[in-house]
């Protein structure tokens, strides 16, 4: 089992900022499968004026005390490994899923497509060369299956912690975090936040400088996900 979160990091820089735009771009930039669903596309599209060469795997996700962990996958293949892209054409990855449809709960997985760099290119000597890296979720779930919740928030010293614990059986996608209370509001950033895998626990941490959200204090979480908002009232803990 393998730590990929420096490039997992990488790959939300990429598919979040378009001052970073890339050659190669990658649509969707998730997958969200409902049983008895079992296979998808990806494209993969060359923006650039040179050949683009793309390995793609898939792995299995997991989370442990809040960090995300990735092992190879046997249930979900990705088809096809290895491409090249010629510019201004786009390439089609089939991913299926080739184990049983799901009866119950959630399969979470990571499609990684990395850019790989040329060979055989002068460069200047002082010009880097880069290894870019897409990190999609993958997700098969049974229909019935739901995220369910459970916040805690405390104060520590100069900054709030927020922890969300999945007590469901479906992955929460969780953006635009912020607690608030009628004393003033900490935001943990407008964008993306992360998921939550069923029987997992995340946390997040923001500075509170002066704001006067101190333990016993009643809160409002707020946070949106694809087809759902958060709205929970909690009490401060130190």
């Amino acid at each position: 089992m393998i730590f990929l979160r420096s490039a997992m990091l990488a790959a939300l820089i990429l598919l979040c900022h378009p001052a970073f735009a890339a050659p190669l771009q990658v649509s969707p930039i998730s997958v969200d499968l409902t049983a008895p669903s079992q296979t998808a596309t990806v494209n993969l599209r060359n923006e650039g004026d040179r050949p683009v060469n793309v390995q793609v795997r898939v792995f299995s996700w997991t989370q442990v005390n809040g960090e995300d962990q990735l092992a190879p996958s046997r249930n979900v293949i990705a088809s096809p490994p290895a491409a090249t892209l010629q510019p201004g054409t786009t390439y089609t990855i089939r991913l299926a899923r080739i184990a049983p449809p799901l009866t119950s709960g959630e399969e979470s997985y990571r499609l990684l497509i990395d850019q790989l760099p040329e060979v055989n290119i002068r460069r200047p000597a002082a010009s880097v060369s880069m290894a870019l890296r897409y990190s999609l979720p993958v997700f098969f779930t049974e229909r019935a299956a739901g995220a369910d919740l459970q916040w805690t928030i405390r104060r520590s010293g100069k900054t709030l912690i927020a922890e969300a614990t999945n007590t469901g059986n479906r992955h929460a996608k969780i953006a635009g975090l912020a607690v608030a209370s009628k004393a003033g509001k900490v935001s943990f950033g407008e964008g993306l936040n992360g998921y939550v895998l069923p029987g997992t626990t995340r946390r997040w941490i923001a500075a509170a400088g002066a704001q006067p959200i101190q333990p016993g204090a009643s809160v409002t979480v707020t946070a949106k996900g694809d087809d759902y908002a958060v709205n929970q009232t909690v009490v401060v803990k130190p």
